[in-house]
């Protein structure tokens, strides 16, 4: 009797791994750089977004800070044309303020004046040199004669004025004839009275002694009127004292 082999055999079969369980690793590695870009990228549109953001805030705080700054310097602007204003001003009202001082100043030598003309001790009778001053100015000498006459029922006088300066040159008498030497304004009409300024320089080494005066008038009584001042009264020099001449001739011994 024979042995049949039989057509089927059952073995054991070998366990294999899931595709799962044998590629977890790389399962795991793909998944994390997945997750890890998808991450990444939705993390750099937050961070994009941030910094989109943080531009436009400083934008906005930047153009604030501009407008800002321009209405300061329009502000500044307007003040620094206010105090120029203020100080041209400030300016003007000074210059204004000394004129109205000058002014004042002037009023008051004219009340005086006019006080010393209506008071004066020596009552004005007829027709006189009131007052002569001579003063230094820059580099002449500026001579004022002041005529007058009688306030009361005075009548117009018209003339002419002749003027002398009496001095010395290196020790002898001279004379100069101001209205000739430097052509001045020799005519006067006045009721009550009149004020002559005149310009003149002295020669070199004359020295003036006195100042001789000749009114000329057909209208008055006398027709000549003659007054010789002394030039120490009527030098008003600042810081100089008049020039005193001592005329008296030098003595000689005799034997």
């Amino acid at each position: 009797m024979s042995t049949k082999t039989p057509k089927y055999i059952i073995q054991t079969a070998n366990e294999q791994p899931s595709f799962i369980r044998r590629h977890w690793l790389l399962a795991t590695l793909t998944g994390l750089i997945v997750v890890a870009f998808f991450y990444g990228r939705y993390y750099d549109v937050d961070v994009l977004k941030a910094f989109k953001g943080q531009k436009q805030t400083w934008t906005e705080i930047n153009q604030q800070l501009t407008e800002e700054n321009q209405q300061q310097s329009i502000t500044m602007s307007r003040i620094q044309t206010e105090l120029k204003v203020k100080d041209q001003a400030l300016q003007s009202l000074k210059m204004d303020l000394d004129k109205l001082n000058q002014e004042i100043v002037q009023l008051k030598a004219d009340v005086g004046f006019y006080e010393n003309l209506l008071s004066h001790k020596d009552s004005i009778k007829t027709l006189r040199v009131f007052e002569a001053v001579a003063e230094p100015v820059a580099n002449h000498i500026q001579l004022k004669i002041v005529l007058a006459q009688k306030l009361e029922k005075a009548l117009n006088k018209t003339g002419t004025i002749s003027l002398k300066l009496l001095g010395i040159t290196d020790n002898k008498a001279n004379q100069i004839d101001l209205v000739k030497q430097f052509d001045l304004d020799n005519q006067f009409s006045f009721k009550y009275f009149q004020i002559k300024n005149y310009a003149i320089t002295l020669p070199d080494g004359f020295i003036p002694t006195a100042l001789l005066v000749e009114l000329h008038s057909q209208d008055n009584k006398p027709k000549t009127v003659t007054d010789r001042i002394a030039w120490q009264d009527i030098w008003q020099g600042a810081g100089q004292s008049p020039v005193v001449i001592d005329t008296t001739p030098p003595q000689t011994d005799s034997n």
